[in-house]
């Protein structure tokens, strides 16, 4: 080179080097890799489970639509509808597919329309994830299976075409003909280091909590808000777009009253809970006392009794046994004779309780409608307070469907758990089944899991599970052994993986 070119005298000629075009923040995170835990089919016979999955290590990092979140696991909450999903494919229809609903990590990318106020890069959240459905980042047009249209669906167009290109590759070098259909397995699957849901399903972590106890709330709870919402036809207080903060602190019973409300013009002021002690249970007793108000009873039916104490310090106004016959009298005495409004089953127990009926009939046995031979309520059963009174003139209920208040709108919201119950065509009851995210569907929906970690802060929403968290395994690797776990029953305890 001419040192004389590099005087300072000389004139340089100006080079225009273009800007580089902005990068949006969704498109960052693709030089990082995540392990996945594939279903690759089904175990229809039961366990073992570990052949039915594959480790699918080292994956592309997947890039976030416009509205969604990714978020990094620090632990996953485990769920029967998991080892359902194994044995029975209730919510997929093709395999490939990663399970798990729930899921509590750090946020580490978001979508270009995720505002910080709603969810930030760095935040601990809890979500709910799961099977939509293998994801068209491909093809567009193409619906989920079971006709549902997700976030994700709307916002894979906008993926990066190269991005997509490098994922197509590396899903069909491991699944082939998959690909060849123009999917790609569900990004939205809980059961991976990295998982990409849409920003209505995130919320923040509440004060104080950690991630093994945030893991076990995101999906009973929304579940437990559409069996009310969906299926009871009450609407929460806290999908109003006025509603405040309500006081730190309160007692269920505490909870301002609300007009009772329900589907159609008769109001609900009693519901009977099938399943009180389950995570959903647990859940709609909490929910219903913030819609209805103190004044509303709420019968809590349950096989484990040690948890009764719980149940009724998260609003419960009386609890029963339904494993030691009488139930359907003792809600018949406890109601002053008049019945329940609605029933919301959260196990299947009314399919149980017919079947259990039924077999009695078929063997011969009389039924009497499994009462006791003294009616005399337990103590633990019945407060001193509780207006309750055996009266020699009642009616003898030999169905569940006998509890019903004969003139009060007689509604049975059953939460879909693989189990179906054959409700009377003659004893005008409504019947719905409900699944967990149908309410993030309704209008206001994505104001249910915002409202959450306020509900818990100021002491309306305890944790559900009366019986704790058990952590069950550590890793991915770990969950096939946990799900055969907790298939055997779990105690009311919340199966968590750590991550």
């Amino acid at each position: 080179m001419d040192p004389e070119s590099l005087t300072p005298n000389r004139v340089q000629p100006v080079i225009q080097v273009p800007a580089p075009k902005p990068t949006r923040p969704r498109l960052t995170q693709w030089h990082k890799f995540v392990d996945r835990l594939v279903t690759i089919n089904p175990c229809p016979d039961g366990p073992p489970y570990n052949p039915a999955f594959k480790i699918w290590r080292n994956d592309l990092y997947p890039v976030p639509g416009d509205d969604e979140v990714c978020i990094r696991s620090r632990a996953i909450g485990l769920n029967h509808i998991d080892w359902k999903n194994l044995e029975h494919e209730i919510m997929v229809k093709q395999w490939p597919e990663i399970l798990g609903f729930e899921v509590a990590g750090v946020v580490e990318a978001v979508g270009s329309n995720v505002k910080e106020s709603e969810v930030r890069i760095g935040q601990a959240v809890m979500a709910v994830s799961g099977t939509v459905g293998m994801q068209p980042g491909m093809k567009p047009s193409s619906g989920a299976r079971g006709g549902m249209k997700t976030a994700t669906q709307e916002n894979t167009k906008k993926a990066d075409t190269a991005g997509e290109r490098e994922a197509k590759k590396v899903v069909e070098k491991t699944l082939g003909n998959v690909t060849r259909m123009g999917e790609w397995i569900g990004r939205a699957g809980g059961f991976q280091d990295v998982t990409c849901v849409p920003k209505s399903w995130v919320t923040r972590m509440p004060a104080s909590w950690i991630f093994e106890w945030a893991a076990g709330v995101p999906l009973v709870y929304i579940t437990a808000c559409s069996a009310i919402v969906c299926g009871l036809g009450i609407q929460l207080p806290f999908m109003s777009p006025s509603y405040l903060a309500a006081p730190v602190n309160p007692q269920p019973w505490q909870t301002p009253a609300v007009p009772p409300s329900g589907q159609g013009t008769k109001p609900i002021r009693s519901v009977l809970i099938l399943g009180g002690t389950s995570g959903v249970g647990s859940s709609v007793i909490q929910l219903l006392r913030i819609a209805l108000g103190r004044e509303a009873m709420i019968i809590a039916a349950s096989c484990s009794p040690g948890y009764f104490r719980a149940l009724k310090d998260r609003g419960a106004t009386v609890t029963l046994r339904a494993d030691t016959g009488g139930l359907f009298k003792k809600v018949i005495i406890i109601t002053q004779g008049q019945g329940v409004d609605a029933i919301v089953d959260c196990i299947g127990g009314a399919a149980c309780l017919e079947e259990r009926r039924r077999n009695k009939i078929d063997l011969g046995e009389e039924w009497d409608g499994e009462t006791d031979e003294e009616m005399d309520l337990p103590r633990d059963e019945m407060d001193d307070d509780t207006p309750a009174r055996e009266s020699a003139d009642l009616a003898e209920p030999l169905e569940i469907w006998d509890v019903f208040n004969r003139d009060g709108p007689k509604l049975y919201v059953e939460v879909a758990t693989g189990q179906q119950t054959d409700v009377p065509e003659d004893r005008e009851i409504t019947a719905k089944k409900v699944f967990s995210r149908m309410i993030l569907m309704e209008r206001h929906g994505s104001r249910v899991m915002e409202a959450l970690p306020g509900l818990i802060e100021s002491g309306q929403f305890q944790f559900p599970h009366p019986g704790g968290i058990q952590v069950v395994g550590a890793g991915l690797t770990s969950i096939p052994g946990a799900l055969e776990k907790l298939k055997e029953g779990s105690g009311g305890q919340k199966f968590v993986i750590k991550m």
